[in-house]
């Protein structure tokens, strides 16, 4: 008696097995399919609706280490995920490792955004770790994640390898002063890296004169944020200095943590022979006059920058005053932030003096200032075509 062949999915005709696709979810096909055998690899990459299925997302509650094994398996062999973002499961050390391994082998995800997870320094040791094999991966974002000095050390030696990492956000990850000094060593060996957040990461001096010493040897990076550090003394100085000889960076923030009047006036000293940067972000800075004043006597020289963010910074009289006289005289910027700030009547009437005058400013913003009547009407008789006016 002949034995009767029986059918299954490695043998039966793809259109069969296009039909059974037809029933599932992409998430499924992935679960169910991925890595089973090389000839299901092949028909579900080139099944059209799975094609589109290049973005995973998983948020708060949506599962658990149990459930996360078998996506992280099948990443492994996936084709068509770009995308992964994994915000608010409370994913431990071991998921972490999971998603490494699988980062190993797959060559087709692009972006991942991980979002507060229990990967502790262990987890975030393994993920950087990854990078050092992985050449597909070109943005990293580890936000609240607890890397800490510890598992960023991992991370930032893969940094010295990895030749496709282009933009890399390590906001709320404590790395303190010594996780920022593995960072800066990195930088100067690093030759990919173009867009650097490590906010929130309780920077000292020491972590930033670290930075600032890498920004002179440095030739790529274009993006430096340190939102919510406190860019002072030794450290806004020494990164002043940098400031003076890198012309790669083209925008930095230093917004939010602020920076002291010796900070400022370094700055603004730096900006006068700074030839790269085009946009800074000093909001709520708090800045003394003196140090206002030293920001807009570099106006008065610099030709390169165009957009400025001065918001809530307490720019009251004399800060004002020195402002409008150096938009008189500028040619360069386009677009001007001073919200919130001390602006009265006074000092809306010379910004509208000197708007007259500037014809290169397109933006100007000047809301929640306390211009008044007077202010207000100096502002709204300006002329000038092709100016969006804000108040």
């Amino acid at each position: 008696m002949s034995e009767v062949a029986v059918p299954s999915l490695t043998t039966i005709p793809v259109e069969l097995v296009y039909r059974i696709l037809d029933e599932m979810t992409p998430k499924c096909i992935m679960l169910s399919l991925g890595g089973v055998c090389q000839r299901l690899n092949d028909i579900t990459d080139t099944y059209a609706p799975y094609q589109e299925f290049n973005h995973i997302f998983l948020k708060a509650g949506g599962m658990d280490l149990e459930g996360f094994a078998p996506l992280a398996n099948a990443l492994k062999f996936n084709q068509t995920v770009t995308k992964f973002e994994f915000i608010g499961d409370h994913i431990d050390r071991t998921g972490a490792e999971m998603l490494a391994n699988a980062l190993c082998i797959n060559r087709t995800i692009s972006i991942i955004h991980i979002k507060t997870n229990r990967f502790d320094p262990e987890g975030v040791r393994a993920l950087g770790n990854s990078l050092r094999f992985n050449q597909g991966v070109t943005t990293v974002d580890l936000d609240t994640c607890t890397a800490g000095a510890e598992g960023a050390e991992e991370f930032f030696r893969a940094l010295t390898i990895n030749r496709t990492l282009r933009d890399l956000d390590l906001e709320v990850n404590y790395l303190c002063d010594d996780g920022t000094r593995q960072l800066a060593e990195a930088l100067k060996v690093n030759k990919t890296l173009i867009t650097l957040r490590i906010c929130h990461n309780w920077i000292g001096s020491e972590g930033l004169q670290a930075i600032a010493e890498a920004l002179k040897v440095n030739r790529t990076l274009k993006t430096l944020s340190f939102h919510n550090e406190s860019v002072v003394k030794e450290g806004a100085i020494a990164l002043a200095e940098a400031l003076k000889v890198n012309d790669t960076l083209t925008s930095i923030e230093i917004s939010w943590g602020g920076t002291d009047t010796p900070g400022i006036k370094a700055l603004a000293e730096a900006l006068k022979f700074n030839s790269g940067l085009k946009n800074i972000d000093l909001e709520n800075s708090h800045m003394a006059p003196v140090g206002i004043q030293a920001l807009a006597e570099a106006l008065k020289i610099n030709r390169v920058l165009t957009d400025i963010s001065l918001g809530s910074s307490t720019i009251c009289a004399l800060g004002t005053k020195a402002l409008a006289e150096a938009l008189m005289t500028n040619q360069g910027l386009t677009t001007i932030d001073l919200e919130n700030n001390e602006i009265d009547p006074e000092g809306a009437q010379s910004f509208a003096q000197a708007l007259q005058i500037n014809q290169t400013l397109k933006k100007v913003k000047l809301g929640s200032n306390k211009i008044g009547d007077e202010g207000s009407k100096a502002l709204k008789a300006i002329t000038r075509d092709g100016l969006e006016l804000s108040f």
